[in-house]
């Protein structure tokens, strides 16, 4: 339920209260055996029987649904009020039912959170109860039928709640006959509709109106404007997630009686807070997820009655106002993401009532006050996502504070230690700043309720244990903490008694050697543990049961594989000097969802059980080892199975063909095995695949039987070079690959293949250079089939492919002209087609593929003059070399006026064009022209001969030697 019902609901508690009050001191002389119905002192009035059986009939048309389909109602167990209605007995003693004190007639009707289901149709006999003057349905299911116009018969009604039960349809206009409603509820209704000429009925005849709840419902048909005739009675006003828009009135603000407004939830919602004569008793203000901007003006001061102030996903702007201390009744001011700048005021006082600050996500600047730390009552303080710069002052702890959150800032110097005074404390977030200094361990000691701290990304802070290494203390509630990233070379000896602890992030430290059973000996209640990017070369034990993530990447890990225990979900170790065989016994991790041990030394063959031993297997990564023998036939069941990584082994015999069972199947990359079968065509079927790679394997045969559909719509990256493919390149390869068109670019920053544990990578050949992308962006498009035995002409219908970044058709034995429709790959940023048998003249219309930025149509047999403008400007000798007939610059061969070189090639030119075994040395475009999106977002091949950091782009020189020829089987053996 809303919190406006419940705080109806507790004033008619309260009523009630106050009522037996008066009862037990003989203020009234009533029978108080009852809250919800009245006597006389002499005579008792029954039920009158007609209403009686009105109810009776209500009950039978309707229908209670399952007890599991909600848990509890408004915080309330759902209690069904229609199981004590009974024939024969007086109504007025039935639950929910109220009966007025003098004639008995039924005056109010509570069937809220009663599990009803069913509709209330026109007839119904619930229309017949004319003395009703309360009705309260709410958090019932009604199927989303529609309110009967029939409601408008029920003239005595003053509160109507129907708010959480399924109704649907428009509002009737009949509503608007109750006039003397003080309390409507709708709220919650998602499929319930107001009409303009329905709500202009209900506001300007319905003036008693006090409580108006229409949130979540569609009020997108009502004018804004149209809401200046609400009432003056008016104290609560509901409109949140209703999908209103244009701009709101800010004459609402001033209605002379409103204590709550709430107004969140509508992002079309535009309007501005009054600038001047803004004076109310508002208690209650949301405004949070609105388009609501300008300044907080220096006249929200003035509310002195507000309590609660909520503009959270707004687009305020400029300072926040000084005046704010004058809210000497606030308890939450939360101002988050916004646009707000400047500095925070430098003193404040009167807040003494606030519990929660929260000013994140906007721009401010400047040094966190120290003010904001010694507020008598404040719990909680989020100053996360912005500017703040400076040193943290000390300060004198109010011993109220629970909650500190400054990550992601800017804030340097140490941590004061008038921070872990705050005996208090549950969580301490400063992670992502620039802190520096040295914390020893030992100051955390009094931080005994600490539950959560997070310290991570301060890469000048260290950490040390005390000097007096007799000093034992425990922090015997903690459950997370992060210290990734700040220089730790040690496990803290705090968390030995840590038994509640459940994620522990010391990665990207300086630990060194084992993990011992004395270090982890309160871990036993660890469910996340990252220790990824150390020094770590042994693990003695694991001491932790109920893993479920444990991230060891990138140490010194030596000998075997330590199996987790069967609870672990993630198990990631690459990167490590792991050998031996993978045994067994990790097919007894049945929740396994993340398996990596890429880039280790293991060796032996792959278990029979890794295909299908878990059926929620997501990553499947073993590229980079020594594994050899069979891929088993085993993925029947791998249903969740995402990505599938064996790059770089000595796998032998076919692929198996149970991965067309792996319907969500991304990634599959065989690369650089010994795997011998024809072209996986049973895998096109695959809806989601986007990556497929064959590469430097003995793959052979044409791509497809002539009668076999070349679907493959997902793929975004396909690798076929280095194998023994023959024949044409079919037309309907390319007709297919749906997701190599009209790819649109990214708006909202670079996006990657991949999940939140792990982000696939793959080598991908361009610019003469293999690169290693060790993230994919979603965007990138790139398609090899090069060194191998294709011949035929290029289909015209590649050009289709308009979203290619990279793309190798060299080393064939291609023919026929370079198609025109090339032009039409406008995202192409390499092009090589080198090493074919190609003629005729380069096409104009590749002046017109502006990103591209590194072409190689060497040793080919095409004629004429070279194309200038736009990027061929920056293409020199070396993209051309070994076309004899090619004239024009950047070749020292002039054309005479057919188009052609005017001097004739010479009998050894023409021989080296035919037979050539010369090695062609790539060279990048140069630097002046824009070189595609890709390149923009640094995804690892921006730069090449410059500042490559390792952590992105691993760039792999080819031997040139070896380049000379295709190799041969017998050179793979």
């Amino acid at each position: 339920m809303t919190e406006r019902f419940v705080w109806h609901y507790n004033q008619v508690s309260c009523a009630l209260f106050f009522f037996y009050f008066l009862c037990l001191f003989g203020y009234f002389q009533v029978d108080c055996s009852s809250s919800f119905h009245y006597s006389s002192p002499k005579t008792t009035h029954f039920c009158p029987p007609d209403q009686s059986l009105a109810l009776l009939q209500f009950k039978n048309k309707t229908f209670f649904f399952s007890s599991g389909y909600y848990a509890t109602c408004n915080e309330q167990v759902f209690h069904p009020k229609t199981y004590s209605w009974t024939e024969g007995t007086d109504c007025c003693s039935w639950d929910g039912v109220t009966c007025d004190n003098v004639t008995g007639n039924v005056i109010g009707l509570d069937s809220s959170c009663s599990r009803l289901e069913g509709s209330i149709d026109d007839n119904s006999s619930l229309f017949h109860l004319s003395h009703l003057q309360s009705l309260n349905l709410a958090f019932n299911d009604f199927g989303g039928s529609q309110i009967s116009p029939e409601i408008g018969r029920l003239k005595e009604l003053t509160y109507l709640n129907l708010s959480f039960s399924y109704f649907g349809g428009l509002v009737p206009y009949e509503i608007s006959h109750l006039s003397k409603l003080t309390h409507l509820e709708l709220s919650l209704n998602y499929f319930l509709t107001i009409e303009q000429k329905t709500f202009d009925l209900v506001v300007s005849n319905l003036t008693n109106l006090s409580l108006l709840n229409l949130g979540t419902t569609n009020m997108s048909l009502i004018k804004s404007f149209s809401l200046l005739n609400l009432s003056s009675t008016m104290t609560a006003l509901d409109l949140s997630g209703a999908s209103l828009q244009g701009n709101f009135p800010d004459e609402i603000f001033r209605l002379p009686n409103l204590q709550a407004l709430y107004l969140y939830g509508n992002n079309k919602l535009t309007g501005y807070l009054p600038n001047s004569n803004w004076s109310s008793p508002l208690r209650k203000l949301y405004l949070s997820s609105t388009n609501f901007a300008g300044k907080i003006p220096d006249s929200i001061g003035n509310l002195l009655f507000l309590e609660i102030v909520h503009i959270e996903g707004c687009s305020f702007t400029g300072s926040i106002p000084t005046s704010i201390g004058n809210l000497t009744r606030a308890t939450e001011i939360v101002f988050a993401s916004n646009h707000f700048t400047g500095h925070l005021p430098h003193h404040v006082s009167g807040l003494s009532y606030l519990t929660t600050l929260d000013l994140s996500g906007n721009s401010l600047q400047g040094r966190v006050p120290s003010w904001l730390f010694t507020l008598p009552s404040l719990v909680s303080i989020d100053l996360s996502n912005n500017m703040l710069n400076g040193p943290i002052n000390p300060f004198q702890s109010p011993n109220s504070l629970q909650e500190v959150r400054l990550q992601k800032n800017e804030i340097h110097g140490t941590i004061p230690n008038s921070i872990f005074q705050l005996v208090n404390l549950t969580c301490l977030d400063l992670t992502s700043n620039n802190l520096s200094g040295t914390v020893k361990f030992d100051m955390l000691s009094k931080l005994q309720s600490l539950q959560y701290l997070y310290l991570s990304n301060n890469s000048l802070l260290s950490f040390t244990s005390s000097s007096n290494m007799d000093i034992k203390y425990s922090l015997p509630r903690l459950q997370e903490l992060n210290l990734s990233n700040c220089n730790i070379n040690q496990f803290p000896s705090f968390l030995r008694n840590s038994e509640k602890l459940t994620s522990l992030d010391l990665s990207n430290g300086r630990i060194r050697g084992r993990i011992s059973k004395h270090d982890s000996k309160g871990w036993k209640s660890l469910i996340d543990l990252h220790l990824s990017n150390n020094f770590l070369t042994h693990i003695a034990l694991h001491p932790w049961k109920n893993i479920k993530t444990l991230d060891l990447r990138n140490n010194k890990i030596q000998g075997s594989i330590l199996v987790p225990p069967p609870s672990t979900q993630v198990f990631l170790v690459s990167n490590n000097k792991l050998s031996g065989a993978i045994p067994p016994s990790i097919c007894s991790l049945s929740s396994l969802q993340y398996l990596s041990l890429s880039h280790n030394n293991l060796s032996g063959t792959i278990p029979s059980c890794l295909g299908n031993f878990s059926t929620q297997l997501i990553i499947l990564d073993l590229k980079n080892n020594s594994l050899e023998g069979h891929i088993h036939d085993n993925f029947a069941n791998a249903s969740y199975l995402r990505s599938l990584d064996l790059n770089s082994n000595k796998m032998e015999g076919p692929l198996p063909r149970s991965l067309a069972n792996c319907s969500v199947l991304q990634v599959v990359n065989v690369g650089n095995n010994m795997i011998s079968d024809t072209f996986p065509c049973w895998l096109g079927y695959l809806p989601v695949l986007k990556i497929l790679v064959l590469r430097s394997n003995r793959f052979y045969g044409p791509l497809c039987k002539s009668n076999s559909t070349f679907t493959f719509q997902a793929l975004q990256i396909i690798d076929l070079s280095h194998n023994e493919f023959t024949g044409f390149l079919p037309r309907t390869i390319f007709v297919s690959m749906e997701a190599m068109k009209n790819v649109e670019e990214m708006e909202f920053g670079p996006q990657y293949i991949g999940g939140f544990y792990y982000k696939d990578s793959v080598i991908v050949a361009m610019k003469g250079r293999d690169v290693l992308l060790y993230k994919i962006l979603i965007i990138f498009r790139a398609m090899d089939f090069s060194s191998n035995q294709f011949n035929g002409e290029i289909p015209e219908v590649l050009g289709n492919c308009n979203s290619l970044k990279v793309l190798n058709l060299s080393h064939n034995g291609l023919t026929g002209n370079i198609p025109v429709s090339l032009g039409n790959m406008t995202a192409l940023e390499s092009l090589d087609l080198s090493f074919n048998k190609l003629h005729g003249r380069i096409p104009e219309q590749l002046l017109g593929v502006t990103d591209l930025a590194s072409l190689n149509l060497s040793y080919n047999r095409l004629r004429g003059r070279i194309p200038r403008g736009n990027q061929f400007n920056t293409f020199d000798n070396d993209s051309y070399i070994g076309n004899i007939h090619l004239c024009g610059e950047p070749l020292t061969v002039t054309c005479s006026n057919d188009g052609l070189p005017k001097a004739p090639p010479s009998a050894s030119t023409d021989h080296e064009e035919d037979e050539t075994t010369s090695w062609f040395d790539w060279k990048v475009a140069k630097l002046g022209f824009a070189s595609g999106v890709v390149i923009g977002l640094s995804i690892g091949y921006i730069l090449l001969s410059i500042g490559r950091p390792r952590w992105l782009v691993k760039i792999v020189e080819r031997d040139q030697q070896k380049k000379v020829r295709r190799r041969r089987p017998r050179d793979r053996m």
